[in-house]
């Protein structure tokens, strides 16, 4: 790269950096948030260090200013591409890239419309979805957009939520999410029309600062650009939380492999972990069913208070109830999705008592289905908790059948081996962002020791003092709480157990690691 032209590229980065003021930073950042992560915009204090974050991701060099020269026209800088001798680049070229996605346009176009006291309302309207705390603080319109994105409240497939409250707010820019949304689904109906001719020839990038560089003018290499970037490369974004692994598409030109695959190793994004509060564990430790004709649950309580340290360790506020009747469980569940947990990360359900299929059963000997259980904290019921984790772990029989360990005969029970067994129905509610941990299969008993408590319990407080700290995502411990789960037997070697989660999540759940030392 010849100085001269490094040079004259530094220069105008700079002179942009002196024209710009705060807000129009905030601007481009926020325009910018789909090409870096949240911690590298959270480094930015003045223009020229976001030019060199996206100089780091190739996104701004010598050889290209498409994305700059885009980013100028959106917030209107028309006087400074000007004054910069750029203008001419964008009057032939401008319509040629589309670096900023449909998507930011639109959000940052609602924001240039909404006034002061329009935004009071808004942020009114979230008051149940949004913390409090940042609510209060003299949050844009543009950050509280980025506040949605983080809670997996807003992004480019789902703005059902934003138009609703536009449409409260000032019914007129309801127009611009509906022709956002239009124009979404004629492009994906596009593209599935067309996906299967995308030329495989590179996409050709010009280079030299003086000739304006932006994309050739041929109209095929704008139209794969565009279909790359709304189709393949967003498919590749969408498993990033913080697009850092978008694919871009001058490397796949300079690197002459064209073919690469976009979803070539890719990260699955996380919960976020980072509330005010981990959130609430609640407990139900049926022990006595002296009023449901059940047997005793002798060993319960060493699992509660295993599930009691771990789950404070983690951060959680736990909560215990005893001895359950149906009433006083539907009673807890209905309390739990009445609070609001905006400040919260997720919430945990342990339940420790008799069970069938797909209920547990309550100390007055009544079924509890796991429809029951789940129902109060879907999005529907509980819209705080919408979009973050709800898990359940329960410790029950599922059936009266015993897994037996293969090529052995049946023995005599082990005394101090008991199970928690009855009988079926019901079936467990469609919505996101569920975990049901369950002890054992369908129709197979789950085994209690009176005195160590329950294999299944056991093995994942076990497993989550071990792997937590080492940041192993909760499926994953799971899987090692089914490997522990699946050696043990009684001591006949005969008695065998299978856990099984279920779970409709849609990110990893990674617990942030604790400060102190898992329970003893």
């Amino acid at each position: 790269m010849a100085q001269s032209e490094d040079l004259k590229f530094r220069q105008i980065l700079l002179e942009v950096q002196e024209s710009l003021r705060d807000d129009d930073l905030q601007d481009l950042m926020f325009l910018c948030s789909d090409h870096l992560t949240s911690r590298e915009l959270g480094t930015v204090a003045m223009a020229t260090d976001l030019f060199t974050h996206l100089e780091n991701k190739h996104k701004l060099t010598p050889g290209d200013l498409s994305l700059l020269l885009e980013l100028l026209g959106i917030i209107k800088q028309h006087s400074l591409i000007r004054r910069l001798g750029l203008d001419e680049c964008t009057e032939n070229n401008g319509t040629a890239y589309r670096l900023i996605s449909p998507y930011r346009r639109m959000l940052f176009e609602l924001s240039q419309s909404i006034t002061d006291e329009d935004l009071k309302k808004i942020k009114f309207l979230l008051v149940r979805m949004l913390s409090r705390k940042k609510l209060k603080q003299d949050m844009t319109l543009l950050q509280l957009f980025s506040e949605l994105e983080k809670k997996d409240l807003l992004d480019g497939d789902r703005v059902d939520t934003l138009q609703e409250i536009i449409k409260n707010v000032f019914p007129a820019l309801e127009k611009r999410i509906i022709q956002y949304k239009t124009e979404r689904e004629n492009d994906v109906s596009q593209e599935t029309e067309n996906n299967a001719s995308v030329s495989n020839t590179p996409v050709q990038v010009s280079t030299g600062l003086l000739n304006c560089p932006i994309l050739t003018s041929s109209p095929s290499s704008v139209d794969m650009l565009d279909q790359m970037e709304r189709l393949g490369l967003n498919e590749a974004s969408v498993v990033s939380e913080d697009h850092s692994q978008r694919l871009d598409i001058r490397s796949v030109t300079e690197n002459e492999s064209p073919n690469v695959s976009v979803t070539q190793h890719p990260e699955i994004p996380q919960y976020e972990m980072n509330g005010d509060r981990r959130g609430i564990c609640v407990i139900f430790n049926n022990c006595n069913f002296s009023g449901g004709n059940l047997r005793m649950r002798e060993g319960t309580d060493v699992d509660k208070e295993c599930l009691k340290s771990v789950f404070q360790w983690l951060g959680f506020e736990v909560r215990i109830e005893q001895d359950c009747d149906r009433r006083r469980m539907l009673g807890v569940l209905k309390d739990l999705s009445d609070r609001d947990h905006t400040q919260a990360d997720c919430v945990v359900c342990c339940v420790l008592s008799h069970g069938d299929l797909d209920a547990v059963f309550a100390t007055d000997g009544r079924r509890v289905t796991f429809r029951e259980l789940m129902k109060p904290l879907c999005s529907l019921e509980c819209p705080s908790l919408t979009h973050k984790p709800k898990l359940f772990f329960i410790q029950a029989c599922r059936g009266t059948m015993e897994q037996r360990a293969a090529g052995l005969p049946r023995n005599r029970d082990d005394e101090m081996l008991v199970n928690d067994a009855r009988v079926p129905r019901d079936s467990t509610p469609e919505d996101a962002d569920f975990l049901l941990a369950m002890s054992t299969v369908p129709y197979y008993v789950s085994f209690r020791d009176k005195e160590n408590g329950t294999w299944f319990i056991q093995a994942l407080c076990d497993n989550m003092k071990v792997l937590v700290p080492r940041g192993v995502d909760l499926l994953t411990i799971l899987t090692q709480v089914n490997h522990d789960v699946s050696k043990k037997s009684d001591s006949t070697g005969a008695k065998k157990q299978m856990p099984q989660p279920e779970f409709t999540l849609t990110k990893r759940v990674v617990f942030p690691i604790p400060t102190t030392h898992p329970p003893q």
